[in-house]
């Protein structure tokens, strides 16, 4: 009776195991939180508005969990889902939260979420908080705009952890997290992208680990680009990437971010790493304020020659040590055909300056770098080399990079400033600390929004993109660390309202003259198109005289007023009348429509000058010493033509027309 019993308790146990879980079919079908609400048999609930994941849950290979509306998802403590297939949250509006059933007493979170041979993951606009942590096993993964805060260690030692796979982590916030915000273990490889994030006051344990923390590299590059670091807790780093154990060979970038106080920088420790440098910001990592135990803004520690860095326009300063070299590394901090441009200020400890410790004996070049000073001399003394101790390997460093107060460039961008339809360029005189816009007539001098750039390591006030009353002379002051200023005046010239001047020159019968010469004077001459019309542009205000002279027509003078708007003159010319009161009878042609032969009666003159012109004043025919009666003019097109006879005495005009 007894072993009957005991067998009944057990088939019971197993019963409930059995149904304390679900695992979806793996019939490559997507399912919605509400699904699994109608299939789990309870293992997902529906709860005064929350989701709640009760027991153990498992998304099969080939299913999909999809979440595309603002939904609450609470996972009950102890509780890991697993995710074999793949999950796709992604709100249209707002955004997913999951986070734990109890997130007030401590121990109570849930254990994170596993991933294993899962791929096309994709986490959007959503928050995972109170959870033990994300893990990657050869999984695919991208995360963008989410949010991580407040999550343990109970299931990862990062809050993305990542082994065998690379995930692409984009416009995201980690914050107070237990332990490192991403990481990998030391024998698995990985080439995480991450781009632009914020990593705040991560490691919140206070535990040995940077809030990056990233172990070998995969095939691929790792890309850490565009991200905020900003440390608290004083034993917590900023990045590092290590290679400790002969795994892989790790390639990086790490281009444009900002790392600031952080018990360190950046980190780069092991063997078979190369990595790209550039660009950053490292600023005040030096929050445990112990030199013997960091406060580096770069650091890089090997055993071989194979720990490689490019080190280029970095920002580095207020750090205990600028860059510190341990053991064998080979670092490049610039070359006389590839200058470094990084700069270096006010990083030091013990009353002493240390822009750069080579604590190795390998020898680097370093020139082109501002070291915090335009004193070469100086200069010497940040670096600690082997001049300082003979077993050290030679920093060499001349030529240095100078600093001093001036602009490279003043504009107002039609970007920044939408009143404006083109980008204004100032004119940069450094002779005079001055700096010219020409501001186009209309514009609102009250709130231009300028964009200047200087040489790295220059700051301004005001700074840069903020906006200015420009009615009033501006003075800006620009600094060097080394504690050079200058004081820079910006003036803004309002350029005086201008106007289009249009001329229409016609003959009186209202057809276009093509060729009119205009002159207007203090301006110019131009010449009117084959529309008969020629445009004066960006007159200023003012009376402008002018001049009109087409060939076989009268002269035409005239004056306009340019007061407040665009304005277009209509010129009617007159072809020419007698010059001379004429003493011979007058000129008579015939036939008139004409076709081969234009006939002229009374033509008393020895020698005349016969023209025939086309109605946009072109001579198309024109003879001089002429004593005939008669002129073939089958050669012409059609149309309207001017005959004009000139002698001694007389210019006279007559039309005819050719059939």
């Amino acid at each position: 009776m007894k072993n009957f019993s005991f067998i009944l308790l057990f088939l019971f146990g197993m019963l409930l195991t059995t149904q304390a879980q679900y695992i979806t079919p793996g019939n490559s079908q997507a399912y919605t939180l509400d699904d699994l609400v109608d299939l789990s048999g309870g293992t997902v609930s529906f709860e005064n508005g929350s989701f709640i994941i009760n027991n153990a849950l498992t998304i099969s290979a080939t299913d999909t969990l999809k979440i595309t509306e603002a939904t609450v998802l609470k996972i009950a403590a102890g509780l890991r889902p697993e995710f074999f297939g793949s999950i796709i949250s992604n709100p249209e509006n707002g955004e997913v939260i999951i986070t734990a059933v109890d997130t007030i007493t401590a121990g109570q979170g849930f254990d994170g979420l596993r991933f294993e041979d899962s791929q096309a993951n994709y986490i959007a606009n959503t928050r995972i908080t109170h959870g033990g942590g994300i893990q990657l096993i050869e999984s695919e993964a991208t995360f963008e705009y989410c949010t991580f805060i407040h999550n343990s260690s109970s299931n990862t030692s990062s809050v993305i952890s990542y082994s065998n796979c690379s995930p692409i982590i984009r416009y995201c916030r980690f914050v107070e997290n237990e332990r490192s915000a991403i990481g990998s273990g030391a024998n698995t490889e990985g080439s995480p992208q991450i781009y632009f994030n914020e990593f705040i006051h991560n490691t919140n344990d206070n535990s040995n680990r940077p809030q990056l923390n990233l172990g070998p590299g995969a095939v691929d590059s790792i890309y850490i680009v565009g991200n905020y670091v900003e440390g608290f807790n004083d034993n917590a780093g900023g990045i590092s990437i290590s290679s400790l154990v002969g795994v892989g060979n790790t390639k990086a970038v790490v281009s444009g971010n900002t790392i600031v106080n952080n018990r360190y920088g950046y980190a780069q420790i092991g063997n078979n790493i190369s990595s790209r440098i550039s660009d950053n910001i490292l600023a005040g990592n030096n929050i445990q304020n112990d030199p013997m135990l960091g406060g580096s803004g770069l650091n890089f520690y090997g055993t071989t020659t194979t720990n490689k860095a490019i080190i280029r326009n970095n920002i580095i300063s207020g750090n205990l040590w600028g860059i510190t070299t341990q053991e064998i590394v080979d670092i490049n901090l610039g070359t006389a055909m590839n200058p470094g441009g990084n700069v270096f200020y006010e990083n030091g400890n013990t009353g002493e300056t240390y822009a750069f410790y080579n604590n190795t004996a390998e020898d680097v070049s370093a020139i082109g770098n501002y070291w915090g000073t335009n004193d070469l001399a100086i200069a010497e003394t940040y670096i600690f080399h082997q001049p300082d101790d003979g077993t050290l390997g030679l920093v060499t460093y001349e030529p240095i990079k100078t600093l001093e107060p001036e602009f490279l460039s003043f504009d107002l961008l039609a970007l920044n400033n939408p009143q404006l339809e083109n980008n204004i360029s100032g004119t940069v005189n450094p002779d005079n600390f001055t700096v010219t816009l020409e501001v186009p007539a209309g514009i609102s001098l009250t709130n231009l929004i300028p964009t200047y750039t200087v040489e790295l390591g220059i700051s301004g006030d005001p700074a840069s993109e903020v906006a200015q009353d420009f009615n009033e002379n501006v003075v800006y002051t620009l600094s060097t660390p080394h504690g050079s200023e200058a004081e820079w005046t910006v003036i803004a010239n309002q350029q005086s309202a201008t106007y289009d001047l249009t001329f229409m020159v016609e003959d009186e019968e209202g057809l276009a003259l093509a060729g009119a010469e205009i002159t207007l004077e203090g301006i110019g001459t131009q010449s009117t198109n084959d529309s008969g019309i020629s445009v004066f542009e960006s007159l200023e205000p003012g009376t402008y005289t002018y001049e009109v002279l087409v060939e076989a027509y009268e002269a035409v003078n005239g004056s306009v007023e340019m007061i407040d708007e665009d304005l277009t003159e209509l010129v009617v010319m007159d072809i020419f009348v007698n010059l001379a009161e004429a003493k011979t009878e007058a000129i008579q042609i015939y036939p008139n429509p004409v076709q081969d032969i234009l006939q002229i009666k009374g033509l008393t003159a020895e020698s005349n000058t016969i023209k025939i012109l086309d109605l946009q004043g072109k001579v198309v025919f024109e003879t001089r010493h002429f004593s005939a009666n008669s002129i073939h003019v089958n050669h012409l097109s059609r149309g309207e033509y001017v005959l004009i006879v000139e002698n001694n005495d007389t210019v006279q005009k007559l039309k005819f027309i050719k059939k």
